[in-house]
């Protein structure tokens, strides 16, 4: 399927690799759903591959509409690949490859209200009770890292990209490698020290000395453990004690978030903790607030209507 698109594809995410710094992962997922738009072009309008002038916003809608319709795709998921063709045609208009960025002017789908997952605190305590029954080297891992997500809300990229050297003990934080290439210092509690700490010493006896500059989180081979196997270990935590739908490690920094605004934090602090760029991404976890403001009018209010 090469064509002129396909070729402009391929730059565009080789620009967001070296100049944007976007991760592997990021990067994967516009691949895929680009390549989706042009299978659709092929399908459809095959000139269009080859003549970019002549996609126009019906090209774009019709693609929106085969998502939504014949693959009955979710709203989130056909604004998602909205995104991408948004960044893309920003980036072809930019290089001159396109005289008007016309999927700046597709209006993205209105999205529905969603409470994120997350864990009470009575169920994440039971995940890390569970786990901390395993005396193997794994599980000695895996509490380390459930603890760790737990303590700090970091993402799955972030944890997977840590080395024992972004760790600082005696200022109690790690130095996370965020979006965009972004550090930021997060502070990590107690009990994920200890974690820590125990994982390291069961790793050291396993595979010998550990430079400080290697991966923090191994595999059983010694290599580093990704960002998949990470995801595997959690959801097999989080499976073990609830169910959930969605049972990622993203499920433990809703639980992160969700239990600091539960105990009063400040949400503009929030928000320097999780590394959001900006303060309405942090706002899907106000569902808190609006909880407790409920249960605190039902419980004090005359006239509230209580059952």
């Amino acid at each position: 399927m090469a064509s002129v698109l396909t070729h402009h594809i391929e730059d565009f995410l080789t620009w967001l690799e070296v100049e944007k710094r976007y991760s592997a992962e990021t990067i994967r997922g516009y691949r895929i759903d680009l390549i989706q738009f042009c299978l659709y072009l092929e399908a459809n309008d095959s000139e269009c591959l080859d003549v970019l002038d002549q996609i126009n916003r019906g090209v774009i809608r019709g693609f929106l509409g085969h998502l939504a319709g014949e693959l009955d795709q979710q709203p989130r998921s056909v604004a998602r690949k909205l995104a991408a063709l948004k960044s893309l045609f920003k980036y072809l208009h930019r290089e001159g490859f396109v005289t008007l960025n016309i999927a700046a002017y597709v209006h993205t789908p209105k999205l529905p209200g969603v409470i994120p997952s997350y864990l009470s605190e009575n169920q994440i305590v039971a995940v890390l009770e569970k786990l901390g029954e395993s005396d193997s080297w794994m599980g000695k891992r895996d509490l380390a890292i459930v603890e760790l997500f737990y303590s700090t809300g970091i993402r799955v990229s972030e944890l997977a990209g840590l080395k024992s050297s972004d760790l600082n003990v005696k200022r109690g934080t790690v130095t996370v490698l965020g979006k965009g290439s972004k550090q930021r210092v997060v502070p990590v509690g107690q009990y994920a020290w200890e974690a820590i700490g125990i994982y390291q010493y069961a790793t050291k006896h396993k595979f010998g000395h550990q430079d400080s500059y290697q991966p923090l989180f191994l595999g059983k081979n010694g290599s580093a453990l990704g960002p998949n196997g990470i995801r595997l270990r959690v959801r097999k935590a989080i499976k073990a004690i609830a169910e959930l739908k969605k049972m990622s490690p993203h499920v433990l920094r809703h639980t992160f978030a969700t239990h600091l605004l539960n105990a009063g934090a400040d949400l503009m602090a929030l928000k320097d903790l999780l590394g959001h760029a900006n303060l309405s991404t942090t706002q899907i976890y106000t569902h808190v607030q609006v909880d407790k403001m409920k249960k605190a009018f039902q419980k004090a209010h005359p006239r509230a209507g209580k059952k």
